[in-house]
């Protein structure tokens, strides 16, 4: 696919890996529409049923349809599952928005057809203990979600799975040791260009479909 002249929805593309996904994306010619709580075009708060499905319906009212739909937004807060109550928002914003998402912006992206781009984390991979369980188990299904959607009426549908990344938040983390409490970080951090590069990568090849890029720093990408 063509980036040129594409018409994209990013969502949490305010700051961080969304920001830099959506400044590619329109440095390379596409009209893109970034969806956020604070500070995009579309404000709207993902963690919130029912919330993707306006999203979409927004995105495709300003831009006459869509071609790209990346879902980028996530959220990691202190981990809540199973000793607290409150588990159920990081899998509304991480994995169940992202279906809602998917879900309506197809009959658009069916036109063209269009690409599908799911962020993940490596939080979702692997069988070793997380402290986050519940982001853990969202981001798994966010890549199970990929491969088992693969192509949907001629969209593909993609994923990128980045390990840490270098991103102004996790830095700021890095610097008080918080980050330390969420899962202890790699010895190089992956750098905000080589996701944008592997999600443009999914993009714009056509012959992918269904497939999981894992991104870490320090090392050639791969597929699961």
């Amino acid at each position: 696919m063509d980036v040129s002249g594409c018409a994209g929805l990013v969502t949490g593309g305010a700051s961080g890996i969304g920001a830099a996904i959506a400044a590619d994306l329109r440095g390379a010619g596409a009209r893109v529409v970034v969806a956020d709580r604070s500070g995009g075009e579309i404000a709207t708060d993902l963690s919130e049923p029912g919330n993707a499905r306006q999203m979409v319906a927004d995105a495709v009212e300003r831009l006459g349809g869509l071609d790209l739909l990346v879902n980028n937004a996530g959220a990691y807060s202190s981990p809540t599952y199973p000793i607290n109550e409150d588990w159920r928002s990081p899998l509304e914003v991480n994995l169940l928005a992202v279906m809602e998402a998917i879900r309506h912006a197809l009959p658009s992206l069916a036109r063209r057809p269009g690409s599908v781009v799911n962020v993940a984390s490596s939080a979702g991979q692997g069988g070793e203990p997380y402290p986050g369980v519940e982001y853990a188990v969202a981001k798994a299904g966010v890549i199970r979600l990929t491969t088992a959607l693969a192509t949907v009426d001629g969209v593909r549908v993609n994923c990128v799975s980045p390990h840490t990344v270098a991103t102004e938040a996790v830095l700021r983390a890095l610097e008080t040791e918080t980050l330390e409490e969420i899962a202890p970080p790699p010895p190089t951090l992956l750098q905000l260009d080589d996701v944008v590069a592997g999600v443009r990568r999914l993009i714009e090849d056509d012959s992918l479909s269904g497939r999981v890029l894992v991104l870490s720093g320090g090392e050639d990408p791969r597929f699961l």
